[in-house]
């Protein structure tokens, strides 16, 4: 209760924008997050950190932040106006694109790019994770 009253919700907000960098910037975050999860759980220093998150049914911070954008394109795709106006048309969906039955027909355009700014835009990285979600899931 004391990780999900006090650390979580700092974890948690903003995520979709502090945790779009490399993983040497969240190195100490994570390291710092770990050690609460061992220090709260009462295990070891070796203890594998997939046991500590599972434990805790949560997500370490790249995964938690990849599932913070999922959410944002489910609410794109299902409930747009609860979304600021200036995503209304934000993603580019395949079918709009063109007028042929293919089997990406209802997924989302990605762009090609080039450097790692542009694959970490929002515009990118969220229609990538959503594409590659199972079609069960993306009906949900």
């Amino acid at each position: 209760m004391k990780y999900f009253a006090s650390v979580y919700p700092l974890l948690l907000h903003g995520v979709e924008v502090y945790a779009n960098t490399t993983m040497n910037h969240l190195t100490k975050l994570t390291t710092l997050n770990n050690k609460l999860l061992r220090i709260l759980q009462q295990k070891a220093k070796r203890t594998h950190t997939a046991e500590l998150y599972r434990t805790y049914h949560t997500l370490p911070i790249q995964l938690l932040h990849n599932y913070q954008i999922l959410i944002f394109m489910h609410k794109y795709i299902y409930h747009r106006s609860q979304l600021p106006l200036v995503f209304s048309t934000h993603f580019d969906e395949n079918k709009l694109n063109h007028q042929y039955n293919t089997r990406q027909k209802d997924d989302f355009h990605t762009y090609t790019v080039q450097s790692e700014i542009g694959k970490r835009a929002i515009k990118f990285k969220g229609s990538k994770l959503w594409n590659n979600l199972p079609t069960n899931i993306k009906e949900m």
